[in-house]
């Protein structure tokens, strides 16, 4: 793939033209601004976590049923998308009132939301990204009834994927940024996930793990970018469930019964009985645990052990 001219240049990333058809390369920016552009300034390897981080949420979204923009990871720093028509609107999740919503709402920072909040807000520099109801949208024009529809389910959709995700990694996600844009017709999530777009705090210290660091001159700010990542990159993400199958204590038990005789025939004739079962495992992601035990459990009845002849016990590992 040839990198061509500069398309576009925004505040965190390039966006460059390629030879192939339809896509493009998005550069990350070490470069950091807050407040509309008033407050500047770079986080060492910003671009390398940002580049990476959403080529990894974003595989894990297209996993999941959803459209996005993600083709490949190029570079440390470099994401090969399609080329999308983007809307002027951005859509963000509030799991959590933080910043302006808790001033808006008169809550208490990280007040839990009673249900998830979606919110829309015009992508505007000029006018410093306003906050926006449909009616407005209608008056500029920027979306249908029908898009703004299926954007805001898709972002609850990816608010049910992401939220546990983080929390297996120890991280609430208490909100976050998404856009959108057009191909062909359809609708894909655009742009990116990374701490840049997303309120993280730790679960366990309530530690800020965002960009927010940056914006309240917090110290630590590439550490914890670097620290993030590292989570998100742990290969032996979710859950672990392990299922240990066996039969019901009087059923006959054919193999149980040869491995027993085979056994006295070699000389161990310590040996009084033999179970032969199954031991099977399950990686599970965007699950909580308690869920996760519901699942697999609907999952042995139907398919893994036969309950008329089968006992099973569920083990669910963080």
């Amino acid at each position: 793939m040839e990198k061509k001219e500069l398309i576009y240049e925004g505040k965190a990333k390039m966006v460059f033209a390629t030879d192939e058809p339809g896509q493009v390369i998005h550069e990350f920016k070490d470069d950091a601004t807050a407040f509309d552009g008033k407050k500047r300034g770079t986080i060492a390897g910003k671009g390398t976590t940002n580049a990476q981080m959403s080529d990894i949420i974003f595989r894990i979204l297209e996993k999941r049923g959803i459209h996005t923009h993600h083709i490949k990871l190029l570079s440390e720093t470099e994401m090969v998308t399609w080329w999308l028509e983007m809307f002027k609107v951005e859509l963000i999740v509030r799991n959590y009132a933080a910043g302006s919503l808790a001033k808006r709402l008169g809550y208490a920072e990280r007040t839990q939301m009673k249900s998830p909040l979606v919110e829309f807000y015009y992508k505007s520099d000029e006018l410093g990204d306003p906050m926006l109801s449909r009616e407005h949208i209608h008056e500029l024009g920027l979306a249908s009834d029908a898009q703004l529809d299926e954007m805001a389910a898709i972002a609850l959709k990816v608010n049910d994927i992401l939220a546990p995700y983080f929390e297996a990694r120890g991280l609430v996600l208490a909100d976050f940024k998404l856009e959108f844009g057009l191909r062909e017709g359809r609708i894909y999530l655009g742009d990116e996930f990374s701490p840049d777009i997303c309120r993280l705090w730790d679960i366990e210290t309530g530690e800020i793990m965002d960009k927010d660091r940056f914006r309240q001159d917090l110290g630590r700010v590439e550490e914890t970018y670097a620290e993030v990542l590292r989570r998100v990159k742990e290969e032996d993400f979710g859950l672990k469930v392990s299922i240990y199958v066996s039969p019901k204590k009087g059923v006959l038990d054919p193999a149980g019964q040869a491995a027993l005789g085979a056994l006295k025939s070699l000389g161990f004739g310590e040996v009084t009985g033999v179970q032969i079962g199954k031991y099977i495992t399950l990686r599970l992601e965007g699950i909580d645990a308690e869920k996760a035990g519901e699942r697999v459990g609907e999952m042995c009845e139907r398919l893994l052990a036969n309950p008329i002849i089968e006992d099973y016990r569920i083990d669910v590992e963080a």
